[in-house]
């Protein structure tokens, strides 16, 4: 049985040890870059995963994931900038700078964003868009930024796994019986089951088409007001990955053995590739489904509950920060201060006051 535990946030108050240990719940690209943190701090650092380092059924597997800069908020947008330096000092290898072109409603908050946090952009006509990604066709001004493209996702946990202390298989019921001077809480669609949090694991799929170059740019179409948007990017070997973010709204157990795949969101996307990339082959090579874990606000979760630090609820957009998670939750268990943009992933933010 799993131990949900209702939450108690509090500030960090226990003395720490002069020989120090520490121990993480969850091996995906937070839980890894955490105890790779630890490691460099001088922890001792065990991981504890119910699965397997990679494993399909979590939310860091696959072949790449996006990393932009490009965000609505300023705070992101100063995070994302911080996370790319995290990436760069682990293996600037790991990342493909193709670039990123957004396009459709709400863009223009992302480049008021991006000015506000003095972080280089362009405006380019369709054709101009266009000639940098001849495949795609564009009928309105695209935001270029240079600075983005796709993360290695798989080659990037095999690299934060390196010399890092793995059980695989280990299912932690309840964090504070772990034997350890700190205990860092990354499980990833698994949180629910361990704390009384409004966070919900939903399913995403995405599909690979045939037809773009590796150095093909990614790509963000921001939708109408229901918020929906498309977004694709290179996986090399694979092909183009494309999805509809948010098409499976309800949500999902992640204790179901398999990730279904809808065919009728296959041929939505097959549709939207033929309209929107004519370049590519609108028959996909490869489907794939993936869980993220949603916050109400879809901002992320990094507090501490009872003298352990909790870091989670993805939405959808965390792969990109890991490394940066990582080592914010190695910060925050030795007690140090962390980024005034972290404010907004506190848990008190779900906490109704009562007038």
């Amino acid at each position: 049985m799993s131990c949900t535990r209702a939450v108690s946030c509090a500030s960090w108050s226990r003395p720490l040890p002069d020989r120090l240990t520490a121990a993480v719940v969850g091996a995906g690209v937070i839980g890894l870059s955490a105890a790779r943190a630890l490691r460099a701090d001088g922890f001792a650092v065990t991981v504890h995963e119910r699965h397997r380092v990679g494993t399909v059924l979590g939310s860091s597997s696959g072949r790449s994931r996006i990393y932009r800069v490009s965000y609505a908020r300023p705070g992101y947008c100063r995070l994302a900038r911080r996370a790319i330096e995290e990436w760069r000092r682990l293996d600037s290898s790991l990342l493909l700078e193709n670039g990123l072109l957004e396009h459709g409603a709400r863009v223009e908050r992302h480049a008021e964003a991006l000015a506000e946090c003095g972080e280089p952009f362009e405006w380019l006509e369709p054709h101009e868009a266009e000639r940098i990604f001849p495949e795609a066709r564009f009928s309105e001004p695209c935001l270029w930024t240079q600075e983005a493209g796709a993360v290695l996702a798989d080659e990037a946990l095999a690299r934060l796994r390196e010399g890092v202390e793995v059980i695989e298989g280990s299912h932690v019921a309840d964090p504070s019986q772990l034997e350890a001077d700190v205990v860092v809480v990354c499980p990833g669609a698994w949180l629910r089951q361990l704390y009384d949090l409004p966070v919900h694991a939903r399913i995403e799929q995405v599909c690979f088409f045939d037809g773009a170059p590796d150095g093909r740019p990614s790509l963000i179409h921001h939708g109408g007001e229901d918020g929906r948007f498309w977004y694709g990017l290179v996986s090399p070997g694979v092909g183009y990955k494309l999805a509809q973010d948010g098409a499976r709204k309800g949500p999902f157990d992640p204790e179901l053995p398999d990730r279904p795949v809808l065919p009728s969101l296959v041929d939505e996307l097959s549709a939207y590739v033929a309209e929107a990339l004519p370049g590519l082959d609108p028959r996909p090579l490869h489907q794939e489904a993936c869980l993220y874990t949603m916050t109400p606000d879809e901002d992320f979760i990094l507090d501490i509950v009872d003298e352990i630090v909790v870091c989670g609820g993805d939405s959808g957009h965390a792969f990109k920060f890991g490394p940066l998670l990582g080592r914010l939750c190695a910060d925050l268990a030795q007690g140090r201060p962390l980024p005034d943009e972290c404010d907004a992933f506190r848990i008190s933010r779900f906490v109704e006051v009562a007038p």
